[in-house]
């Protein structure tokens, strides 16, 4: 199967993409009527619904399919969250939620309700920078936490196997791969890379590392950057003179708790008597 991963309007369902798809779902009652005569279902790999959507159709339906819930409005709709938490029981569920004020109670809801949350990071604005310092004091602290916040999960894995991947991989946002189709079935790259050129001028075929070299961190900041490698110049999109003061503090924090951890594991691994 083609690696590449569409973003596609559950009205194009039926059109033969080449690859992996993720469908936004508009009317889940008919969704579920679509997927039941799928001739590929391992091609789907995640369906996205809007928070406001009536999600019962789906727990009734494609057991198994991952549900990745969007808030656009964190700070106002985080109790919709509530009226999802039955889709756990046919459906592995993440939400996914814009870093935007008040963003921090919608992750903690998600969190409680036993969901894994995946932060649209976006460029964020200083004074968003504290509360994201605050989720992840509360992703690494809280011990009730038992799913995943991406990006801080892999992140922080990355630090401490000292293997980082790019936020282009940890976000699913690679360049070379991630294509995006309009309601209209126009095609183009996807988030914040929608602007870019789909030819960009890299090879069709080239590597990620290609990309981060020659189109996406090739800003000087970037260039000096010690943290290039687990961010790969995510942050330089779309505006390319954005300053990542803010962002470093949240890398930083990262690959503290990581050595950190690493020191807690050898000590305990050194204290315990071999048998």
């Amino acid at each position: 199967m083609d690696e590449r991963l569409y973003h596609i309007p559950q009205t194009r369902l039926s059109t033969a993409w080449p690859g992996r798809l993720v469908v936004r779902a508009s009317d889940p009652v008919a969704l579920v009527e679509a997927l039941a005569s799928e001739t590929n279902p391992e091609r789907i790999v995640a369906v996205r619904l809007p928070l406001s959507a009536d999600s019962e159709p789906l727990n009734a339906g494609a057991p198994g399919l991952p549900v990745e819930l969007v808030l656009d409005d964190p700070a106002s709709e985080y109790p919709l969250l509530y009226q999802h938490a039955n889709l756990l029981d046919n459906h592995p569920v993440r939400a996914v939620v814009p870093v935007r004020p008040g963003f921090g109670k919608a992750v903690k809801t998600a969190i409680a309700l036993d969901f894994a949350v995946r932060l649209e990071i976006g460029q964020p604005e200083p004074a968003a920078i504290d509360e994201l310092l605050a989720v992840l004091d509360f992703y690494l602290h809280q011990p009730t936490v038992a799913q995943s916040i991406e990006f801080f999960h892999s992140a922080l894995l990355g630090f401490y196997h000292q293997e980082p991947l790019p936020l282009w991989v940890v976000m699913e946002e690679e360049p070379q791969a991630l294509r995006y189709i309009a309601d209209g079935g126009a095609e183009s790259r996807y988030g914040r890379l929608a602007a870019l050129d789909l030819d960009a001028g890299v090879a069709p075929d080239a590597d990620l590392e290609v990309w981060i070299e020659q189109v996406l961190a090739t800003d000087p900041e970037c260039r000096n950057c010690e943290f290039l490698n687990s961010c790969g110049g995510y942050f330089k999109w779309p505006r390319q003179d954005y300053d990542c003061a803010g962002i470093k503090r949240v890398f930083g924090g990262l690959q503290n708790a990581a050595a950190e951890l690493r020191r807690d594991l050898k000590s305990l691994a050194d204290a315990t008597p071999d048998h």
